[in-house]
């Protein structure tokens, strides 16, 4: 069983990406077991002042729950065509402590749910960007931006979530069926490691610069 933690981008209470998140559990291949962050809220900006040991309850939890899982699943909306404030600031908690960040070595899908139809490919790219260079592996394709959202999420009053558009759920289905594969290969945790192994000495120069600078 791969632990996949389920953040949304959306601090409002009927969100369309929670939703969206709330739908993928019916869509999932066997083998993935899903747990919701809502704690996204809770962090404070992030602050090098209070990156310290020990972390802020809010930033402990956060980085608890991304360390523990095997894969994210990201489902966000675009602001201003890029990713929304407080899903950089989760990112950027749960980037350190350099040495051993917590977001490293996980399989990731990036999903954005819209009432729209010409947005969320930039929120999509910038997320993606983030978490590639955090050593994460990405699904790649298909991209999944759920058009419409307002229409084609329906929540049943048992509070599950039916989507209504065909070829989004096709489209999900793929990029689950491909985590589970990668999850279970541990091929984002290989690459990951080769990485680090590979470029040791840059990754202990770049660290000892950061380290340099923070003293000055």
């Amino acid at each position: 069983m791969s632990r996949v933690l389920a953040i949304s981008g959306s601090l409002r209470d009927g969100s369309y990406n929670s939703a969206l998140l709330r739908a993928l559990p019916a869509l999932a291949p066997e083998g993935l077991e899903f747990e919701v962050f809502d704690g996204l809220g809770d962090l404070p900006l992030y602050d090098a002042d209070l990156d310290v040991e020990p972390a802020p309850p809010a930033v402990a939890r956060l980085r608890d729950a991304v360390r523990a899982a095997d894969g994210i699943v990201l489902a966000t909306p675009e602001y201003l065509h890029g990713l929304p404030g407080v899903v950089k600031n989760a990112l950027d908690w749960a980037s350190r402590p350099v040495a051993d960040p917590p977001l490293c070595g996980k399989g990731v899908v990036v999903l954005v749910a819209t009432t729209g139809r010409a947005f969320g490919f930039r929120a999509l790219a910038e997320a993606t960007q983030v978490f590639v260079h955090l050593r994460n592996t990405v699904i790649p394709a298909p991209e999944v931006v759920v058009n419409a959202a307002h229409d084609v999420l329906v929540t049943e009053p048992d509070g599950t979530v039916r989507i209504t558009d065909p070829v989004a759920v096709k489209l999900l289905r793929i990029q689950l069926n491909m985590l589970a594969d990668v999850l279970s290969a541990k091929a984002a945790g290989v690459v990951s490691e080769s990485l680090r192994v590979h470029a040791a000495d840059m990754f202990a120069e770049a660290a000892a610069a950061r380290a340099a600078a923070s003293a000055g």
